[in-house]
């Protein structure tokens, strides 16, 4: 049941919170648009300019946290929250065969990146293969959390 309200999240929102680490070995967190694999809920993609902070982060550790969620404007809202957390690693996709699955599964999602300016050689697609997946479901009761492991 967690795993599909895990998938029903990572669907349906559009942006997600990624953790990093930096240089001086504290977290450094932005907002990046994404996709999780259809087949693999354990899997999610993003695209980053190659000369990107978080890109130069994943390489010396690719070590992620990530958390999928949106705004709660009231009370009502708040009691009816799912979000998903994460941790994982993150990996440059090499393969041409991922990279074409991957930009699919993004340009279903986001058709207007279709016309994104700039060289598309200019950035990069990281997969995340994520460990553990933690999904909030205050529906349930107030802060209710399930968590699953994922390898």
């Amino acid at each position: 049941m967690g795993i599909e309200k895990a998938k029903d999240v990572l669907g349906s929102h559009v942006l997600m919170r990624l953790a990093t680490i930096n240089e001086d070995g504290f977290p450094s967190v932005r907002s990046v648009d994404f996709v999780a694999d259809k087949e693999d809920e354990s899997i999610i993609y993003f695209m980053s300019f190659k000369g990107a902070n978080k890109v130069k982060e994943l390489q010396n550790n690719n070590h992620v946290h990530i958390v999928v969620d949106k705004d709660a404007n009231s009370m009502e809202e708040l009691l009816q929250s799912v979000y998903v957390r994460g941790s994982g690693k993150a990996y440059p996709i090499q393969t041409p065969e991922e990279m074409q699955k991957s930009m699919g599964l993004y340009f279903e999602k986001y058709p207007y990146l279709k016309n994104m300016p700039g060289d598309p050689s200019m950035m990069t697609m990281f997969r995340i293969e994520l460990d553990k997946v933690m999904v909030t479901d205050s529906r349930v009761s107030f802060g209710h959390t399930e968590e699953y492991s994922c390898r």
